[in-house]
């Protein structure tokens, strides 16, 4: 992928990236995702390159939501809108059916991870993947810098030397709501993220950094950046 098409939607209460086309090296025969959510939308641009996925929440509900919909189970989640606008986006000429129908088959596993774990898929001894996809995950379970540093090292495991980390994450966030409830984000911010990456054994080949289009629903979640990075690892840690 030697370019990352975005197209970001704000203005809801979720942000949706796609990438619109893969341009050849990131690929290979897995792919491990650990996302804050069920958040089945980021990894279809995706699946074409790989042949096997494995995903991975860390809360229960989120799990079974993925098990409900890989069964087909009634009740599931709608990922539909999302879907149909990454297809477009991507010309897919496949029909919504067949779309998920590829995305059951590919998705072989689904375990609950703990990023401040050493091995944040434990207690399964997971093989590297060829790609390591984060979606919204470090920033919401650490608290300052040392231990976001830490984190990373620990999700790298997950992938093989000279294997891509993508990486979907928001910058100069404090918090977020869910209901009632306000969580606590750690204010990450793109110097230090860059360099994280690189202490952790990563070479960033792509970033792509877009300011909130709009002010509308801050009170739900006051990031002020979106960034999207690529990344090659280049040692082990």
């Amino acid at each position: 992928m030697s370019m990352l098409q975005q197209k970001i939607i704000t203005g809801n209460e979720s942000d949706d990236v796609s990438c619109k086309n893969n341009q050849g090296d990131v690929k290979g025969d897995s792919l491990t995702a650990l996302c804050l959510g069920p958040y089945l939308q980021y990894i279809l641009p995706l699946c074409n390159y790989f042949n096997e996925i494995t995903f991975a929440c860390a809360d229960d509900k989120s799990i079974q939501e993925i098990k409900k919909w890989l069964k087909n189970e009634p009740d599931i989640m709608d990922y539909s809108h999302a879907m149909k606008m990454i297809c477009e986006l991507q010309g897919r000429g496949e029909t919504l059916p067949e779309v998920e129908q590829m995305l059951r088959k590919k998705i072989r596993t689904v375990l609950e991870c703990d990023v401040t774990s050493r091995n944040p898929l434990s207690p399964v001894i997971h093989p590297q993947a060829d790609c390591l996809l984060l979606v919204h995950c470090l920033e919401h379970f650490v608290t300052n810098k040392k231990s976001y540093c830490e984190a990373l090292k620990n999700v790298s495991s997950l992938v093989k030397p000279g294997g891509h980390l993508l990486m979907i994450t928001k910058f100069c966030a404090t918090f977020f709501m869910c209901g009632d409830f306000r969580f606590p984000i750690f204010c990450l911010e793109e110097g230090f993220l860059k360099d994280a990456l690189k202490g952790a054994g990563y070479v960033i080949e792509e970033d792509h950094i877009y300011p909130r289009k709009t002010q509308s629903l801050f009170d739900v979640a006051d990031f002020q950046y979106f960034a999207v990075l690529k990344a090659r690892k280049v040692r082990e840690i």
